[in-house]
């Protein structure tokens, strides 16, 4: 197109906390389709999110304002155990992507499983779960013992029996 104006624009790459750009190629890539990351993990991943990046994300990935942002991390920075800005992120993240269900089935499935209250879960919160872990059939009459060394949990009986003891 000669002759004619052109603009463009850019930005810096997107990091984590250790430096590394987001990707395949890293193995950390996060997709926005809910099939290939599902909302509960995108939660769990955000709101793992460094202290040091958080404030950095909430500028980049959300449509708070600068003052929304600066008085949520004066707020977190008083309690950082509490994560105001993680979650802040993880709901604003999801429900843009996903929407407010999905967002809010990723919170309750999240504080049910760290509460050990899991009886409410459906059969599509434990596939959401327990995703990409390798099934294992239970066989009749084995011993616990057994059954960690037949998983490859445990290398050895011995093991299965110190872990089993402690």
């Amino acid at each position: 197109i000669k002759g004619k104006e052109a603009y463009g624009f850019t930005m810096p790459l997107i990091l984590d906390a250790s430096g590394k750009k987001f990707g395949k190629s890293e193995g950390n890539a996060l997709w926005l389709d809910e099939s290939k990351t599902s909302s509960y993990e995108l939660y769990q991943y955000l709101i793992n999110t460094d202290d040091a990046k958080v404030c950095e994300y909430l500028k980049v990935f959300t449509f708070l304002t600068l003052d929304e942002i600066d008085s949520l991390m004066a707020q977190h920075e008083k309690e950082p155990h509490l994560r105001y800005a993680q979650k802040k992120l993880a709901e604003c993240i999801i429900t843009d992507l996903h929407g407010v269900a999905s967002y809010q089935n990723a919170v309750k499935i999240s504080e049910n499983l760290f509460n050990g209250d899991i009886k409410g879960f459906t059969a599509s919160d434990i596939e959401i779960v327990f995703k990409g872990l390798t099934p294992y059939e239970l066989q009749e009459n084995v011993s616990i013992v057994d059954l960690l060394v037949n998983a490859s949990i445990c290398s050895s009986k011995r093991e299965a029996r110190e872990f089993l003891g402690n």
